[in-house]
């Protein structure tokens, strides 16, 4: 039997946007190529994304999205809780077979997220990440800690920060 460790992560920045332009770019669950920092423009570190795409509708909650890599290594993302009102989401992630061999991050189960949006008094947005997850006995835990984190920082909150970066240039320049 497979012995594991507990492991949490959380990271927090601030996104120079109005709350519910970010909230919205959020819960674009399909979203997601909008903005993810890929690891050759200093996102996370690990393999690129290949495809992202939905199951279920786009407004419903439950909602999946499938993020593959072009190792072949693919996740499910569930978004289990939307709430529009405490700017909330809660998702897990859970690991897909691959029948060619590449298995992504394997050290990990039980992945569950939550992500929170709040107001500054500066107009920008607060994004607060955390995550509970188990790891297998003999992983890292503080290197998996770090892996995590650095998805948060590097890859979500840089490609938030670069998405709304764009748009402001954009408008500025129409």
């Amino acid at each position: 039997m497979q012995k594991y460790k507990r492991g949490h992560a959380e990271y927090r920045g601030v996104v120079d946007a109005p709350l519910e332009a970010v909230w919205e770019l959020l819960t674009d669950w399909a979203g997601f190529e909008r903005w993810w920092v890929k690891p050759e423009d200093g996102g996370r570190p690990g393999p690129n994304i290949e495809s992202v795409t939905l199951e279920g509708d786009p407004n419903s909650v439950p909602r999946t999205r499938v993020v593959r890599h072009v190792t072949g290594s693919a996740v499910d993302e569930k978004l289990w809780l939307q709430d529009n009102d405490t700017k909330r989401i809660v998702y897990d992630m859970v690991f897909r077979p691959n029948p060619n061999g590449a298995v992504l991050r394997s050290e990990f189960r039980n992945y569950l997220a939550t992500t929170t949006l709040d107001t500054l008094p500066t107009g920008e947005t607060l994004m607060t990440f955390k995550s509970e997850f188990d790891v297998i006995e003999e992983a890292d835990l503080n290197y998996m800690i770090s892996l995590i984190e650095r998805t948060y920082s590097d890859a979500i909150l840089n490609g938030f920060r670069r998405y709304f970066a764009r748009q402001k240039a954009e408008a500025a320049s129409a």
